[in-house]
């Protein structure tokens, strides 16, 4: 949550109060004040705001259309990063001293209406306001994906990136091992809920608006943009910046609602609905479905018998298969790598 101190000078009113910084921090933390505010910044910017960029740039690629292969590359040279843990860990503790600090200077802030115009107040709300969404979005995003956590029964979109990585399907069904899941899980958490669609808009809008106006205010902070004309033009890079995301979220988002599932090739189609139980809907040539299953010998496994209500709730109940009971699939994986790429 990239905090903005001061904004362009302007003239008061006659009468008016001297101009103050429109957070005035009182307490343990005033004594660091300055210190901390850049801080601040920078932790925006930099960790968070770099991964950000890379983020929807990578997901922006699931608008080609190509059964998912360029995101699925993408997202392979992600899980090949060399101590990917240690960035992660970087990254969440950026994240935490970012949201941590910001949430104190959400709710000790005022504006400053004496000072500052009505338009630079908005702003500053809505700086503020953006990064509380930001977070919480930020929160069930992580924790329904990367997580895999069911929330209620209503939202329940865990992603994987390959079978191997699927709790049992590796033990169960090893030709599926190397099965690329990153593009159906991604489309099936936003064509799950037409609310979780407008959740990651929603989201995603508040994270982008945050960041580039963070990084606007973040200039003044550090000193880079003193006059008002610097001001101005750093501000047209900064919504250029967020036009700029907006159109790689907007690909993703897109190219997520228009994926189609029927085009996949049976092994990811097993794979799938291994992964999420219950996803027949997404697929729309239910006849299709079935026959692309029979050729695998996994129709009798993953879809739930002809008397089973609509929920599917009948085809819950996986048995465990052995490779060699399952006509179709081979009993030998490909070999998928190291540790590094989990």
């Amino acid at each position: 949550m990239t905090a903005a101190t001061t904004s362009a000078p302007v003239t008061t009113r006659p009468g008016a109060p001297k101009p103050k910084t429109r957070t005035s921090v009182a307490g343990p933390l005033s004594q660091h004040h300055f210190v901390l505010r850049r801080l601040h910044s920078l932790s925006g910017i930099v960790p968070v705001g770099l991964f950000v960029i890379g983020h929807l740039f990578t997901n922006a690629q699931m608008i080609w259309q190509d059964n998912g292969e360029t995101f699925q590359h993408e997202v392979e040279f992600i899980h090949s990063i060399p101590a990917l843990l240690f960035i992660e860990i970087a990254l969440w503790s950026a994240i935490a001293f970012h949201a941590g600090l910001g949430l104190y200077y959400t709710f000790s802030g005022k504006g400053n209406v004496a000072a500052y115009s009505y338009g630079d107040n908005i702003r500053y709300s809505l700086q503020r306001w953006t990064g509380v969404i930001a977070l919480v979005f930020i929160f069930f995003h992580i924790a329904t994906l990367r997580w895999r956590w069911d929330i209620l029964g209503l939202w329940d979109t865990p992603f994987y990136y390959k079978g191997y990585s699927v709790p049992g399907m590796e033990e169960q069904f090893p030709a599926l091992a190397n099965v690329p899941l990153s593009a159906p899980l991604t489309a099936y958490a936003l064509q799950y809920s037409v609310w979780v669609a407008l959740l990651y808009l929603v989201g995603v809008v508040a994270v982008v608006f945050h960041w580039s106006n963070g990084l606007w205010t973040a200039a003044i902070s550090w000193g880079l943009t003193i006059s008002t004309g610097a001001m101005k033009k750093w501000g047209y890079v900064c919504i250029g910046l967020f036009v700029a995301l907006m159109v790689f979220f907007g690909a993703a988002f897109v190219g997520s609602l228009r994926y189609d599932f029927d085009a996949m090739t049976p092994q990811q189609k097993a794979a799938t609905l291994f992964t999420v139980g219950d996803g027949q809907w997404a697929f729309d040539d239910k006849e299709r479905l079935e026959t692309d299953l029979a050729s695998i010998g996994m129709e009798a496994v993953l879809l739930p018998p002809e008397d089973a209500d609509e929920t599917g709730a009948a085809g819950d109940e996986r048995p465990i298969v052995e490779p060699s009971e399952t006509p179709g699939v081979a009993d030998d994986a490909a070999d998928h790598g190291g540790d590094a790429a989990h």
